[in-house]
């Protein structure tokens, strides 16, 4: 059952000056709250937070390029290559329930903190892959990066609203987490290539290696510390593995017997279903429909890139105007009607202004989702939630990438994509599925410290 909002409670600065609860601050000069996303920048601790996801998104961005170059270069096999971007799904599959519930229990910032670490320590084995007879090495390293981001990204996804609050604050901090990664995804590609060109696998190591150490320093700057609760009593430590079970149960009860979560929850599969599908097709249609040439390739998924950052705006703008079930399945539909516009014309100068309306809405759902999410989830469960619905979308996302290439070999590419465009339009129908009237926002519960 759900309770009224509540705000945090007060905590007290380095200089000893309690602060105002997250997402009620207020400066002069300052716009209010909310009202643009770089508002939420005046929030010093989102700042390091913001800084954080830049430096390690944008290394990431280098290796995801870089690995199954090398990889082919090593071998010669276009499997291996292959196995070193399937490499992470595995973990997602596996770990992601059980690491929601451990980051509910533990202090989020600490966890953020320990896994950047680690994924400094994993990615830097592979400086040491330069033969064929190592090349398992970096399958390793990757496998563990992956493990370790099923703990940070949940982390990251509850601390973002004990940080900026639950109000207008967390779409502007969900806005410009997206401005990030679009604009990241718009020059990570390009860059990684040419430092992977001009200097080498072991300079594109080296600066994901260093990106994650720079997060950590971010993080550890991050003055936020939840407030002490009462233990609970359990029965049992609440370290023990076999309060696992029941803990992420918790988390999956709670997006069942929320009709808002579970009906967002089910359409969030089914866009991860579509668009990973949508992946896996794209540059058989670039190449086979389109005939596109490597360099058109690069400024199509330049317009894609731009549609990403034009939505950011888009998304804010919707908010404020409609409700959000509303935004969900409009964008949804939205998205479903520019894929089937997309991949029905094959004339070269409309893709580029195709593909820059695909971005648009796939952001605006993606903003819109992460929010709710997050403003109507108890704080108590909220990493579980987030961790389950991370599970269902990579178990959604590896089913797409195995039907997408099995289809477009069957069928052909473009009635694979069309195919694609009928799940997204069964995802906007299933928002319909959340009630019309918007859930109250839980009292945030106070996290229980770590033992």
């Amino acid at each position: 059952m759900y309770v009224t909002f509540g705000a945090l409670p007060a905590k007290r600065s380095q200089d000893g000056v309690p602060d105002a609860p997250p997402g009620r601050r207020t400066r002069a000069g300052l716009p209010p709250e909310g009202t643009l996303v770089f508002s939420v920048l005046r929030i010093r601790d989102y700042r390091f937070l913001a800084s954080g996801q830049l430096l390690s998104s944008l290394g990431d961005w280098f290796l995801l390029l870089a690995v199954p170059y090398y990889v082919l270069e090593l071998t010669g096999s276009a499997m291996a290559s292959g196995f070193s971007l399937a490499a992470g799904t595995v973990p997602a599959l596996v770990l992601g329930p059980p690491a929601g519930a451990l980051v509910d229990r533990w202090d989020r910032r600490h966890v953020m903190i320990a896994a950047d670490l680690v994924r400094m320590m994993a990615v830097s084995l592979m400086l040491w892959v330069d033969s064929p007879n190592e090349v398992w090495l970096i399958y390793v390293a990757l496998v563990l990066e992956s493990s370790l981001s099923q703990l940070f990204n949940p982390a990251s996804a509850a601390l973002l609203p004990q940080v900026v609050g639950r109000e207008g604050d967390l779409h502007s901090a969900n806005s410009l987490s997206a401005l990030i990664v679009g604009s990241i995804r718009l020059v990570g590609g390009p860059l990684g290539g040419a430092v992977y060109g001009g200097l080498g696998f072991a300079a594109v190591v080296a600066i994901d290696t260093i990106s994650y150490a720079c997060s950590a320093l971010c993080l550890s700057m991050v003055r936020y510390r939840p407030p002490t609760a009462p233990k609970r009593s359990t029965g049992a430590g609440r370290g023990q593995l076999g309060r696992l079970v029941p803990e992420i149960r918790d988390g999956v009860v709670q997006i069942r017997r929320n009709p808002w979560l579970a009906a967002l929850a089910a359409a969030g599969a089914l866009f991860a279903l579509a668009t990973s599908a949508v992946n896996v097709g794209l540059i058989p249609y670039m190449n086979l429909v389109l005939h596109a040439s490597p360099q058109i390739l690069g400024l199509l998924f330049g317009a894609f890139g731009a549609g990403l950052l034009l939505g950011v705006p888009l998304s804010r703008a919707l908010t404020r105007r409609l409700a959000d079930r509303t935004v969900l399945a409009g964008s949804l539909a939205a998205l479903a009607v520019a894929f089937a516009a997309t991949f029905n014309t094959p004339v070269l100068g409309w893709s580029f202004v195709l593909f820059l309306t695909i971005g648009a809405p796939m952001v605006c759902f993606t903003i819109t989702s992460g929010t709710f999410v997050a403003r109507h989830t108890p704080d108590a469960v909220l990493g579980r939630v987030s961790a389950t619905n991370g599970f269902l979308q990579a178990a959604a996302s590896l089913s797409g990438m195995l039907a997408g290439s099995l289809l477009s070999e069957a069928l052909g590419v473009v009635t694979m994509m069309n195919l694609c465009c009928v799940t997204v339009a069964l995802a906007a129908g299933t928002t319909l599925l959340m009630p019309r009237r918007q859930p109250p926002v839980p009292e945030d519960v106070p996290l229980k410290e770590a033992a």
